[in-house]
């Protein structure tokens, strides 16, 4: 997956389950994540991470922290809307 394609996808769903691969051990892992840092909870959270042109800067719930995740590494986005059956408005 491309960045530009991972952040449109982000913007798009707002929250989304992300599966990779991690970089170190190979295996599958996920993250919950947003790209909306505007959220009171989020924009009051520390951040030193800086975005580069091979990752993207996310804002993890599960972990409580801000994520770069690498977008080469990334197998699926799921919106979170979907994971909880949430209705469409």
């Amino acid at each position: 997956m491309k960045k530009q394609e991972l952040k449109a996808l982000m913007t798009e769903y707002s929250d989304a389950t992300i599966t990779y691969r991690s970089k170190n051990s190979n295996k599958l892992k996920y993250n919950v994540c947003t790209i909306d840092f505007s959220i009171p909870h989020i924009k009051a959270k520390n951040n030193r991470a800086k975005e580069t042109k091979d990752t993207l800067l996310l804002f993890c719930y599960d972990t409580d922290t801000y994520r770069l995740l690498s977008p080469e590494k990334i197998t699926s986005v799921v919106p979170l809307s979907d994971t909880l059956k949430n209705e469409s408005v």
